[in-house]
């Protein structure tokens, strides 16, 4: 394996991870403006 793949698909890989746990763990509930996540959560849910 090249060593720029290895470069490429490591912080490719966490900033992925960290984007999906970001949009899927619920927000915390009694704020009345939605932040962005729950926005994004709301549009993929449709």
């Amino acid at each position: 394996m090249p060593d720029w793949l290895l470069e490429v698909m490591l912080p490719s890989v966490v900033f992925g991870g960290l984007f999906i746990m970001w949009v899927l763990i619920p927000a915390p509930e009694g704020e009345g403006e939605p932040d962005f996540a729950s926005r994004l959560r709301d549009r993929f849910r449709k």
